[in-house]
């Protein structure tokens, strides 16, 4: 039997650094969570958890090891993560933060860049304590009339009421059908991988509760959704994608990562050091103080976030000093 923290412990350590942008939905997800945690201590079952990456390009970069360092500290706690590559979801993209459609990728394309993902997790994940999972495995399977049936738990107000659709239908630029099926394949798949969580970042929730909703359609527990917010990229304003060239991949020379570190703005230097450092709370607030008073200048700031090796394999329960 798998021993556990006490709940609180873990609890403490999972949801800092979780943002829902609603208070009600924080707590909500929290009660669930510490519930699930008791439950998973009491019979030393491991939490099932999971989040999924679409290789829209062949490389991981640091705005996906903001989810993949939550996951790793589930998996220091002792439960079992799923790390999912959406090589059918890939196909059509997710348009949560797109005020246009994403081009579309064969099967084919998604699962040759899904291969280096798939490689490519291990820099922050544990990988004899993770899953590898493809969702063509399941979703490539569905018939037809299996996704009416799924298309038959949502309203079109439900998706227009989503923030990039509304802006996109109020501008009256074109919404594709096709991406209405994301958040019904996104919601399956935590049917078929039956999890207990799934994380995402704060633009993926309405993509989150799908799964949840699905899951009670189908019988079984809704899983809990935790949310992180959204890396911005090396402009400073737009979130990091590789789409965009505002990138910071995971793999790149030690030199290019540099150049590219202290390119950053001054104003979003909080952001990678909230979301891709170790550093405690406690030491940002201070940092940052020390920064808005002068004691530190900006570079200097840039240099510590460099020296905090913010690629390594170091994702640890306990925060560094």
């Amino acid at each position: 039997m798998t021993s556990f923290p006490p709940v609180d412990e873990q609890l403490t350590i999972l949801m800092r650094g979780v943002d829902f942008g609603d208070a009600q939905t924080y707590k909500n997800m929290e009660v669930e969570l510490r519930q699930r945690l008791q439950e998973s201590r009491d019979t030393g079952r491991p939490l099932r958890v999971y989040c999924g990456y679409d290789p829209s390009s062949p490389d991981l970069h640091l705005g996906h090891t903001v989810t993949m360092r939550k996951l790793r500290q589930f998996q220091d706690l002792g439960h079992h993560v799923i790390f999912l590559i959406g090589t059918f979801t890939g196909i059509v993209g997710d348009p949560s933060d797109k005020d246009s459609a994403r081009p579309q990728q064969t099967l084919e394309e998604a699962m040759e860049k899904g291969k280096t993902y798939a490689q490519q997790a291990f820099r922050v994940l544990d990988p004899e304590r993770t899953e590898i999972r493809y969702n063509h495995e399941w979703l490539s399977k569905l018939s037809f009339q299996d996704v009416i049936g799924l298309a038959s738990h949502f309203t079109v107000q439900q998706f227009l009421a989503r923030d990039k659709f509304a802006k996109r239908y109020a501008a009256g630029d074109p919404i594709w059908l096709h991406e209405f099926f994301y958040a019904l394949m996104q919601g399956y798949d935590a049917v078929a991988l039956r999890t207990d969580v799934q994380l995402g970042g704060t633009d993926q929730l309405f993509n989150l509760m799908a799964g949840r909703k699905l899951m009670e359609v189908f019988g079984l527990r809704p899983q809990i959704a935790l949310t992180t917010p959204i890396l911005v990229g090396t402009d400073g304003h737009e979130r990091m994608s590789k789409s965009t060239g505002n990138y910071i991949g995971i793999t790149e020379p030690p030199e290019q990562m540099y150049g590219k570190i202290m390119s950053i703005p001054d104003h979003a230097m909080r952001n990678y050091a909230e979301l891709v450092t170790s550093w405690h709370p406690d030491t940002i607030e201070r940092l940052f103080a020390d920064l808005e008073a002068g004691k530190i200048h900006p570079r200097d700031l840039k240099m510590m976030l460099i020296q905090a090796r913010i690629t390594r394999r170091d994702c640890r329960v306990n925060y560094g000093s």
